[in-house]
């Protein structure tokens, strides 16, 4: 396999209700303690966690119909606003779940980049599946 993915491509891990929740458009801000000035595809990585697993009925998500511990899709971070809470939220458009989730361990760091030979191939994999996505978004606007 030839490795080709942008180079400033990075994931984000994000508990599988809320990572669902994205990839499925219901929703569209994520919230952190940290700003961010980042812009434009971040991949959305669902972890392993079941802590926040309760959140899955509130999205109307069926936790059997989900991969924890892999790539799930992918969005693009649009603008980052303060809330009240010292709280920072991520705005997120055009995000969609990918057909074949990409298997691969997260990171506790917020985003995450293909740093070894394994996450290599995991972005590769996820970056043809972004190319995939746009060129059908375009096709179908035509």
């Amino acid at each position: 396999m030839q490795l080709n993915y942008p180079p400033k491509l990075k994931a984000i891990s994000i508990h599988p209700p809320f990572a669902y929740a994205i990839v499925r458009c219901i929703k569209r801000e994520e919230y952190r303690s940290k700003s961010t000035n980042r812009k434009g595809w971040v991949l959305i990585h669902a972890s392993k966690s079941s802590a926040s697993d309760e959140y899955f009925s509130e999205y109307g998500i069926n936790p059997s119909t989900v991969k924890r511990g892999a790539i799930v899709g992918a969005c693009k971070i649009t603008g980052c606003l303060q809330t009240n809470y010292e709280e920072y939220a991520y705005q997120l458009s055009e995000a969609f779940e990918f057909k074949s989730p990409v298997a691969c361990a997260g990171s506790q760091s917020i985003f995450w980049g293909a740093t070894n030979e394994e996450r290599k191939v995991v972005f590769t994999l996820a970056s043809e599946q972004i190319k995939k996505y746009l060129l059908t978004k375009s096709v179908s606007h035509h």
